[in-house]
């Protein structure tokens, strides 16, 4: 059986950043988010060697990224990774823990964010990609709040940021919670690393809070914004993939292909991802509570916290 290896944690031991990998198969990177990839190829004992390497003495050659994926969430990121990784030589790659961790760990202060050390440590997710060794990552939603690293360890990358109706991402989140609202509301140390600045008096507002890290994740990359970025509505997928994201990641798609990508868009993907997808936007508004209402009037058009 083929393996590559795949990361799956970033610890930390003396103020050194640690990169943990198993020897997986590449088809881990085929499930709607890589951690679900991870756990279902271990629970076929599919794992092979696991190893241990400090990240800033990773490889520093291999290829770069042909795209990166950002978004505030619910809002189709899913899908159009999906959908890339449906090229053939291109793996989409959903939200790998261990870049998050990487982040955290770096934002509490426990080691210092070395650039070149996260490029090395994003160019190990492209091992074993195939010919070409084409790939792109879905970042998680949060992590638009460390964009200016990101960014300072991959500037010749391009990127999308998708959006959506900010009322139903809000409604969305409230009814199954991302991750800073989880932390939100259990104010463990995650929290605190990544919203350091949010006031103690609004520590029991959800809403104003939830409307708020929407609005922030939106001025930071209005802040990047540029050539190598495209800003991308989910109103418009799944034809924006086909028409802006391909030919902005430097990615193209024969006839056949488009039809294989058009076919994946037309079911789940997340959960049971055979039932076909259903538009959910007018459920969603007519979801949003009155205190979700408010707080979006307050958060989206001001200048924030």
């Amino acid at each position: 059986m083929e393996r590559v290896p795949v990361p799956t944690r970033v610890s930390v031991q003396d103020g050194q950043a640690m990169l943990q990998m198993v020897e997986l198969p590449p088809s881990v990177y085929e499930a709607p988010f890589l951690s679900d990839g991870l756990n279902q190829a271990q629970a076929r004992g599919e794992a092979g060697r696991a190893s241990s390497c400090p990240v800033k003495d990773l490889p520093a050659e291999g290829p770069l990224p042909a795209g990166l994926i950002f978004h505030v969430s619910r809002c189709g990121s899913t899908l159009v990774t999906g959908m890339l990784g449906t090229l053939p030589g291109v793996r989409g790659v959903s939200e790998p823990e261990a870049l998050s961790l990487y982040l955290l760990h770096c934002a509490q202060g426990a080691c210092a964010f070395d650039a070149e050390a996260f490029r090395r440590l994003i160019k190990v997710f492209g091992r074993g990609a195939g010919p070409g060794g084409r790939y792109v990552i879905k970042f998680s939603s949060w992590n638009l709040l460390f964009l200016d690293w990101i960014r300072d360890a991959l500037p010749e990358v391009p990127w999308v940021f998708l959006t959506r109706d900010v009322t139903e991402v809000m409604a969305s989140n409230f009814r199954n919670p991302s991750a800073p609202l989880r932390w939100y509301r259990s104010r463990g140390p995650w929290f605190e690393a990544c919203f350091p600045d949010w006031p103690g008096e609004e520590r029991n507002a959800p809403e104003a809070f939830f409307a708020g890290c929407l609005a922030r994740y939106t001025r930071k990359a209005r802040e990047h914004q540029g050539p190598l970025c495209l800003w991308a509505d989910y109103a418009r997928l799944p034809g924006l993939v086909l028409d802006q994201i391909l030919p902005h990641f430097g990615l193209a798609a024969d006839a056949p292909q488009r039809a294989r990508l058009e076919e994946k868009s037309r079911y789940r993907s997340k959960g049971n991802t055979r039932e076909t997808f259903v538009p959910d936007g007018e459920r969603k508004r007519a979801e949003a509570t009155q205190a979700i209402l408010e707080a979006v009037k307050v958060a989206v058009p001001g200048p924030g916290w």
